[in-house]
Formats: C-alpha cells, structure tokens, sequence
C-alpha cells in the first residue's frame, strides 16, 4: 500500500494531549491517525446502508 505525506493544522494543546497518549501507549501518531480514520470512514459507510 502506498503511503501518502499530508500536512495538518492542529490545536497546540490537542496535538500535545494526543501526542503523549500515543506515547503512553506504545504507538505512533500517524499509525492512531490512520486508525481513526479508518474507523470514520468505515462507520461513514455503514451507515448508508442503516438509514
């Protein structure tokens, strides 16, 4: 799978909230973020087909 560079403006003290949870917790912010996004678009999907 192809990777892609983005560049994001962010809340200095969201950034740095997130930033030490994923420290906490053994993994890197861009993994979470993809994570989450998959979750999003995922859930995003599935409710097409609920409504």
């Amino acid at each position: 799978m192809a990777k892609k560079k983005i560049t994001m403006t962010i809340d200095e003290t969201v950034f740095e909230s997130f930033k030490n949870y994923c420290e906490h917790n053994g993994m890197k912010i861009s993994t979470k973020v993809e994570l989450l996004m998959k979750e999003t678009v995922k859930d995003t999907s599935l409710k097409r087909f609920i409504e």
